[in-house]
């Protein structure tokens, strides 16, 4: 549905955060009259109604947040009175497909990084691109760019749950457990992701990590053009600045889609030497002694984790686990863990299910109540060496905002222990 569509209806915009308010903007400028903004809590601006009373027919369209799932009480209401439910993100596509390129990037781990990678070889390679979503920039917001404009678009299982009309190339990193409180079950969580192959037709482009079965399958099934990563190792991965074996799988994605771009190779390399990691995703944040402090709050799953792991196992090691309990599994993780020479693992509240892993896993563990705590018991943990490394494997609300907070209080307990060194 294009914006031009939605005159003459009643539009309700459910939900005012980001991109809600980039919605409403959009739409106010586009000379959409009747909007109802609404949200399950109070709203300063005029075209607030309560959610409760908002009123709906089958000429209504509601636009609903990313973080509203489709089994909220309203949107079922809402529905079954004949009120045709969307999303930003379909309106985006809706009025850009077509008109230059569209990259959206999905997977349960790497969606940023890659995101941000593909955005940053594109620009090197002279081309204009914008790259937005769920990395912080809502795509409605930039709607009316330049024609020839290419997006690079990172897409949440929120925001493919209900896709409509797809990107022109999709790329889908891998495919885990995650967002079940959402979702309802690990089934509905991967349905969503795999959508975006299920929605493209002939003209787009599938690119799929093959070592997933559902994502092999979906390569097979899909109508675009399939593109298996090829996870060969080529001397342009050399450079990366990038850490772990997961970021050079990230790193061939993009070069995937580089190659369908027709970018130029040499230009492409320099580009891939050239790009500065993002934060909170192995952020190596400095020495106290022979501690090395690092980073990796973007954890939110026993796999990332366990990806993290593999780039300091063969140190001695005090890792802070533990953070909102979504009923992971974690007894792969404390495997491997236990297959660290020398580990310490410090538990922070919300992580019991954690704990319980590690000491059938033999590995020691210790329950810590504060970031500040795991640093000083890091410290005396590595007397002689080592790295403290923050890597979660679990969500971060409950004792912090999001994963930036938790990753910057992190960071602040290691400058203050080391002021005081």
């Amino acid at each position: 549905m294009k914006i031009n569509e939605l005159k003459g209806k009643k539009v309700v915009i459910f939900g005012y955060g980001r991109e809600g308010q980039a919605t409403l903007a959009v739409l106010r400028a586009r000379g959409v009259a009747d909007i109802v903004m609404t949200d399950e809590k109070t709203l300063d601006v005029p075209e607030f109604v309560k959610v409760d009373e908002v009123i709906v027919d089958a000429e209504t369209v509601v636009i609903k947040a990313p973080g509203i799932p489709l089994s909220n009480r309203f949107i079922i209401k809402w529905k079954s009175e004949g009120a045709v439910i969307t999303s930003s993100t379909n309106i985006f596509l809706a009025e850009r497909k077509g008109r230059g390129k569209i990259i959206g990037v999905t997977g349960t781990k790497g969606k940023s990084t890659t995101s941000a990678l593909l955005a940053h070889v594109i620009k090197e390679a002279g081309l204009p691109v914008k790259l937005v979503g769920n990395i912080g920039v809502p795509s409605i917001g930039e709607v009316e760019a330049v024609e020839e404009t290419i997006f690079v678009i990172e897409m949440s299982s929120y925001q493919l749950a209900d896709l409509e009309i797809a990107p022109d190339i999709g790329v889908i990193l891998n495919l885990y457990e995650e967002h079940m409180d959402w979702h309802g079950s690990v089934t509905e969580y991967q349905k969503a992701k795999v959508r975006l192959g299920e929605v493209m037709t002939m003209d787009d482009t599938l690119v799929y990590n093959p070592k997933f079965p559902q994502l092999a399958e979906l390569g097979e099934k899909t109508e675009a053009w399939p593109v298996p990563i090829d996870f060969t190792d080529r001397e342009i991965l050399h450079s990366l600045k990038l850490l772990g074996e997961h970021n050079r799988e990230n790193a061939c994605a993009v070069l995937e889609v580089a190659k369908i771009l027709r970018l130029d190779e040499v230009i492409v390399g320099a580009a891939l030497a050239s790009f500065e990691p993002l934060p909170h995703r192995l952020q190596e944040v400095g020495k106290i002694g022979e501690v090395l402090f690092v980073n990796d709050s973007i954890s939110t799953t026993p796999e990332s984790a366990m990806a993290a792991i593999d780039v300091y196992a063969d140190k001695p090691l005090a890792i802070i686990l533990g953070g909102q309990d979504r009923g992971y599994n974690f007894t792969e993780l404390a495997k491997k863990l236990s297959e660290v020479d020398d580990v310490l693992a410090l538990v922070m509240p919300g992580g019991e299910r954690v704990f319980v892993a590690l000491e059938l896993a033999g590995v020691a563990a210790e329950r810590v109540m504060t970031l500040d705590e795991a640093v000083a018991k890091s410290l005396a943990h590595l007397s002689n060496g080592g790295v403290c490394l923050l890597s979660p494997a679990s969500p971060s609300y409950g004792q912090f905002k999001n994963f930036e907070e938790r990753g910057r209080m992190f960071m602040e307990a290691v400058e203050t222990r080391r002021s005081t060194t």
